[in-house]
């Protein structure tokens, strides 16, 4: 088990790792199969929007970063703000890992990235809720389904969360046994 123990410090880091791999993978998804129209949406502001005419067959596909400033503000702070913290969880994941060995642990750092993942991910969703309903008058979460972009936020998070949880629990322990 103490060999085991000595590893905690990687679960902040496969966290950041579960975050990285969602913020590269869609967010939200639509698909209306009566009219063969498919949207997709990322965190940070990217859209692909493919519609096939139900009578010729013809294909429209527009892709691209938000036009609209409310949805491409609120995409580019909240992605910012996300990869920051992301980077933060990273650079602590390996000094924690170092700081083992010297008997020197803070912990704390890994907390806080992942609780404003947190934060974040849920700020993108109401801002494009907002936007939605400014622009279209349709709300996007009757519409849209969350994909492992909006997903794999939480989950990478909650892994941050418990590695700190078990770095705090086991740190003093693993000092002391050297």
């Amino acid at each position: 088990m103490r060999n085991l123990k000595n590893y905690i410090w990687t679960l902040p880091f496969i966290g950041a790792l579960i975050c990285i791999i969602s913020f590269f993978t869609p967010a939200a998804y639509f698909e209306n199969i009566v009219w063969n129209h498919t949207i997709i949406n990322w965190i940070w502001g990217y859209y692909y929007d493919k519609l096939v005419s139900r009578y010729d067959q013809s294909i429209t596909i527009e892709n691209g970063f938000y036009s609209e400033p409310i949805q491409f503000i609120s995409s580019f702070i909240t992605s910012v703000i996300i990869v920051f913290c992301i980077l933060i969880i990273i650079l602590y994941s390996y000094k924690n890992r170092t700081n083992l060995k010297n008997g020197i642990i803070k912990s704390i750092t890994s907390l806080f990235p992942a609780v404003i993942i947190i934060i974040s991910t849920i700020t993108w969703m109401i801002m494009m809720e907002i936007a939605e309903l400014q622009i279209y008058g349709l709300s996007m979460w009757d519409r849209y389904t969350p994909n492992f972009g909006l997903i794999g936020m939480y989950i990478g998070a909650t892994v941050i969360i418990v590695g700190f949880i078990l770095i705090k629990k086991y740190s003093q322990e693993i000092i002391e046994t050297r």
